[in-house]
């Protein structure tokens, strides 16, 4: 399969040693075998058709360019909501600030909205007040949480001034606003429309009785 590599730097560590030998015949000999295990990632890659699965063969620091290196391919296997979702689960843990906004609203602004609407749980509510716990600064992140206590926890993470501090936000919406509800890694996550985070009114989390 034909699949556009630019930029993609196969970051999947080729063996377990990633140094080198001060021994010139065993290093010639590690660099063989790096390149051989590299062949065979390029060969695994020509082999797959299928958009999602070749992404998968690479190192997940490479999976979002190799997606937007090959959108067309992915959107006329029906794989690209699925991929959009893979990349920003991964990329977007509650570790991370939420990346690069505007790159992920681009991304999801290519996708079909009933497709990826489709891959989440049924909204079960009509309206409600979701929470983000993140590094202070990026609350206009797309995901959120409807668990106030999960969100909590995420803040504390980064109370740490060194990290960025944490901050704990809230908003109030409406289904409507919902791009896609996922349940995963034991926690309900809900990815709002980029159109409604970038001029909602959020607010710092105001506790009990306020």
């Amino acid at each position: 399969m034909g699949w556009n590599l630019e930029g993609v730097v196969f970051l999947r560590p080729p063996d377990v040693y990633t140094g080198t030998f001060d021994n010139a015949k065993m290093q010639a000999r590690h660099e063989r075998q790096m390149q051989d295990k590299l062949a065979q990632i390029k060969d695994a890659l020509d082999r797959e058709a299928d958009p999602l699965k070749a992404m998968k063969i690479l190192h997940v620091k490479d999976h979002l360019q190799f997606l937007l290196n090959n959108l067309a391919q992915f959107r006329q296997a029906g794989r690209l909501e699925e991929a959009v979702l893979v990349v920003y689960g991964r990329l977007n843990s509650p570790f991370s600030s939420g990346g690069d906004v505007e790159g992920w609203n681009d991304l999801f602004a290519v996708c079909d909205p009933e497709r990826l609407y489709a891959l989440g749980e049924p909204v079960g509510f009509s309206s409600a007040t979701v929470y983000r716990g993140s590094v202070s600064g990026f609350a206009r992140s797309l995901s959120w949480t409807p668990d106030r206590q999960r969100a909590e926890g995420f803040a504390e993470r980064w109370k740490d001034p060194s990290l960025g501090g944490g901050e704990l936000c809230e908003v109030d919406i409406v289904k409507g606003d919902v791009m896609v509800y996922l349940r995963r890694r034991h926690e309900d996550e809900v990815l709002l429309k980029p159109a409604f985070i970038t001029s909602a009114e959020i607010r710092p989390f105001r506790g009990k009785g306020m």
